[in-house]
């Protein structure tokens, strides 16, 4: 049961993992249509530009958590045998990659008001809000994970 078990949670990480990199993807994608307008106002406005800068690195840590959960998850249904040590520091490590850019994410984009006839930009808005819901299941999951495969392992 236990060597049936750990494996499916890994495949269910993956299979949302990757639903993410493809939120994000659309997020970014639809952010970046808005990017010149942005630019121009950065160019006069250093708010603006902390904003542009902001929205940027907030895209990118969301994406970057999302792959590393997507590549750990895969890694460790590939390779069930590694030392617990390592099995270990992959999910507890990985859960706190995805804690951190859930919070990072969260506190630059909580707040935010839509833009009114401005789809592109708040489509982009709307999949960000649904990339850290994501987050914050992997975060939950990597937890989950990392005691099952703790006690799964250590009593097979």
């Amino acid at each position: 049961m236990a060597s049936i078990l750990v494996p499916t949670f890994h495949i269910a990480q993956a299979v949302v993992s990757a639903y993410g990199f493809y939120t994000s993807y659309v997020s970014i994608t639809n952010l970046q249509k808005h990017e010149e307008k942005s630019e121009k106002a950065a160019q006069w406005s250093n708010t603006a530009a902390h904003q542009l800068h902001k929205t940027r690195t907030t895209q990118a840590t969301g994406a970057g958590a999302i792959l590393a959960s997507l590549v750990a998850s895969l890694v460790l249904f590939i390779c069930p045998s590694l030392p617990i040590a390592a099995v270990a520091a992959v999910n507890f490590g990985i859960a706190g990659i995805v804690l951190a850019a859930r919070i990072h994410i969260g506190n630059f984009w909580k707040g935010k008001a839509r833009v009114p006839f401005v789809g592109g930009y708040n489509e982009g808005m709307k999949r960000t809000e649904e990339l850290f819901r994501l987050l914050g299941l992997l975060a939950i999951s990597w937890a989950i994970t990392g005691v099952s495969d703790f006690l799964f392992v250590s009593l097979v």
